[in-house]
């Protein structure tokens, strides 16, 4: 099965190649304002509001894109991952973006990373025989402190799509294996994809 599959997104190479040119999959990358970080405070992953099992599978994909966010980064010294109890500890509720604000400055930072998650759904069936593909749904956004300046934000909305129906998307295909990906993988891959484009985050400058 994964030979044919090769064989046959082979013979697409040429077409999908030509068919990328000029064609901006991913995020725009707009003109960053002068600042100076010394530190970014990345706040909890928030939830969307949901209900019954919706808001189960939030939780569930939240915790895995806290577990993303704290690999991104890794141990560099410009970032800071704060939890909720030290955002509850800054003075009112752990939602409250003037307690996130606060709890940042707590720690020497003078910038702040928000992340929401709306949607986590995973695939039902195997990796070449699902029958409904994974989604995901999340926005950042970095604001500087006290201000709140937005400095980078974007919006990851997709659900995995077969070749066939979007030779534009060939190249994540292949990197893929030409398999149908689990929710948690497509996170990580949007989570990249977004923060790449913020050279605030992604250390590029």
């Amino acid at each position: 099965m994964k030979r044919m599959l090769r064989v046959a997104a082979a013979g697409l190479l040429a077409l999908a190649a030509g068919g990328c040119v000029g064609k901006n999959s991913g995020p725009n990358k707009e003109k960053l304002p002068d600042f100076r970080l010394s530190c970014a405070a990345v706040l909890p992953v928030a939830q969307a509001a949901e209900a019954g099992q919706q808001a189960k599978t939030l939780a569930e994909g939240a915790a895995v894109l806290n577990q993303q966010l704290r690999g991104y980064f890794g141990n560099r010294t410009d970032i800071r991952l704060i939890s909720a109890e030290e955002v509850g500890d800054a003075g009112g509720p752990r939602t409250s973006l003037a307690a996130a604000k606060a709890a940042a400055e707590k720690v020497g930072c003078n910038a702040i990373v928000e992340t929401t998650l709306y949607g986590y759904k995973e695939r039902l069936g195997g990796e070449y025989t699902a029958k409904e593909p994974a989604a995901v749904s999340f926005s950042y956004r970095m604001l500087s402190l006290p201000d709140g300046t937005a400095l980078c934000r974007g919006r990851f909305d997709e659900e995995q799509e077969p070749l066939m129906s979007n030779l534009f998307k060939f190249r994540q295909s292949a990197e893929n294996g030409f398999a149908w990906v689990t929710a948690e993988r497509l996170l990580e891959q949007g989570l990249h994809e977004r923060l790449d484009s913020c050279s605030f985050l992604s250390g590029k400058k």
